[in-house]
């Protein structure tokens, strides 16, 4: 199960990163682009995969796997200078159920951009058997997250199909944009919020320190996972 969400989700992904206007390669630092360690829990892979494009500054997906326990981490942060949210995905899943899955376009500058009419349309027609609660940091999130357990494969093809509509709408909103100055420097500080919120996540920074020690991790998830604009 947990491959299957993983490399559909993956796969959902790439094909819109394929469509954005002028998207081209982002270098990542060596020591983070592919991560292999052996552990006492299984080995523990990480591959990053980075991108920018026009009204998007980074263009990130981060797959990784520790013995039966498999991740997909994704986040597109805008340019600030452009006037758009943020798309986020992320799963966890081990071989029998996906534990953890969570998707959302979150606002930066509130939820009064136009491409929220449509993501209401979209939030409308999916729920989900079991809900989990967003933690008290996820004030960052919009009214339209799915955050759930999915434990048979129709609450997977569900999931997917909101990550590919959202995605859908999000892509068109990025072609239309423009550069706008006005209100950069508040988007630009409600991006750094949604960073600093994101970095609240303890799960995230107990396994890299676990496995890493604090610096690699500090390092990790300042310049890889939640940098700042």
């Amino acid at each position: 199960m947990a491959r299957q969400i993983i490399n559909d989700l993956a796969n959902i992904i790439r094909e819109h990163q394929k469509t954005l206007p002028n998207i081209e390669e982002l270098d990542v630092n060596d020591k983070f682009r592919e991560v292999y360690k052996e552990t006492e829990d299984g080995n523990l892979v990480i591959e990053n995969d980075m991108h920018t494009c026009t009204g998007l500054r980074k263009v990130h997906m981060e797959i990784a796997s520790l013995g039966p326990l498999d991740i997909l981490h994704c986040i597109w942060y805008p340019d600030p200078e452009f006037d758009l949210p943020i798309f986020g995905a992320d799963i966890v899943a081990n071989k029998s159920i996906v534990t953890a899955a969570i998707t959302d376009i979150s606002p930066v500058d509130g939820t009064d951009h136009p491409i929220y009419e449509d993501v209401e349309d979209i939030s409308r027609y999916y729920s989900f058997k079991h809900n989990r609660e967003i933690p008290t940091w996820g004030t960052i999130f919009s009214p339209y997250s799915k955050f759930a357990r999915l434990d048979d494969s129709e609450e997977i093809d569900k999931f997917c199909n909101v990550v590919n509509e959202y995605l859908d709408v999000f892509v068109g909103a990025v072609w239309k944009s423009t550069m706008n100055y006005n209100r950069a420097d508040e988007r630009y500080e409600g991006q750094i919020e949604y960073c600093e919120k994101q970095k609240k996540n303890d799960k995230t920074r107990r396994i890299l320190e676990k496995y890493f020690g604090e610096k690699w991790a500090d390092d990790y998830i300042n310049e890889v996972l939640f940098d700042e604009p």
